[in-house]
């Protein structure tokens, strides 16, 4: 199940709804060249909850998906919340190909990047479960 999760969400930045937002998404674990150092988003899936229903013949897995919202400082939180929208648009209550439900998200704005103080970031966060197994 969690392979599963991981795939579904990760095919979502494939799609051309979202390589049309022109925003990199990256595994937080990268340690590659980030093409626009400017403007990009880390994603890390976290799952953290599972159960069994129905008298164990149903699994749950639930947690949280995180996107890390990196972009030029300066700008205000204007830019971190119109890619969160863009976000929104693509996840937000959205059930995916392998069964993984995506509810409500919000936004943590955080202010200068310690680790860079070019860059603003904020945090995305979205809770999801899958059922099945």
């Amino acid at each position: 199940m969690f392979k599963n999760v991981l795939d579904d969400i990760l095919t979502i930045f494939a799609l051309p709804s979202w390589t049309s937002q022109n925003i990199d998404i990256y595994p937080n674990d990268y340690q590659g060249t980030i093409s626009n150092e400017r403007e990009y988003c880390r994603i890390s899936v976290f799952p953290s909850n599972s159960q069994n229903l129905a008298h164990g013949d149903i699994k749950s897995l639930s947690g949280t998906v995180i996107i890390k919202i990196f972009v030029e400082a300066g700008e205000g939180q204007s830019r971190l919340m119109e890619i969160a929208e863009a976000l929104d648009s693509v996840l937000q209550n959205k059930k995916l190909t392998r069964g993984t439900e995506l509810y409500t998200s919000y936004l943590n704005v955080e202010g200068l990047d310690p680790s860079n103080q070019a860059l603003s970031s904020a945090s995305y966060i979205i809770p999801f479960t899958l059922y099945g197994e």
